[in-house]
């Protein structure tokens, strides 16, 4: 356990995902500062968002848990930060659109954004999900970095 400021303290668990969750960043030109992205959420939310979220989360727990990629759309979906943020980050509403297109699971955003996160079905091809991808952001007229990678148990090496 960490300490944090105040007495608090914070717990701390490992998860490792069961299966492959190969993943594709995109990554815009623009940049988004914190407290851009934070000026834009509301002060309050309905109790209907925050439990449609607390539920979205464990079952994104139990998509990693189990390796039930099937699961993933319904997990991402997200009512506190992303509505909000969207029309700073053009690139969530474009990728979002491809959700359930062959090889794409899901997309969020990265954190706070502008980045987005598109979870790939690992039985599909990467490198023609990756096509998919960067046609249907050309027809939108967005441009973006795409970096495949995957979920690692491993954390950063330098």
């Amino acid at each position: 356990m960490a300490r944090m400021s105040g007495e608090a303290e914070a717990q701390v668990v490992s998860i490792r995902p069961k299966g492959k969750w190969p993943l594709l960043l995109a990554l815009p030109d623009q940049m988004l500062s914190t407290e851009e992205a934070r000026r834009v959420l509301p002060a309050q939310y309905s109790r209907a968002d925050a439990v449609i979220n607390i539920q979205n989360s464990m079952f994104l727990l139990v998509a990693f848990m189990q390796g039930r990629h099937e699961l993933l759309a319904t997990a991402l979906e997200d009512r506190l930060h992303q509505p909000y943020r969207a029309p700073l980050c053009p690139l969530l509403p474009c990728l979002h659109e491809l959700t359930g297109s062959p090889g794409i699971l899901g997309a969020v955003l990265s954190g706070a954004g502008p980045s987005v996160v598109v979870f790939l079905d690992p039985h599909s091809s990467a490198r023609k999900t990756i096509k998919i991808v960067a046609a249907h952001l050309a027809s939108k007229k967005l441009r973006a970095e795409l970096l495949l990678t995957s979920i690692s148990s491993s954390g950063v090496r330098r």
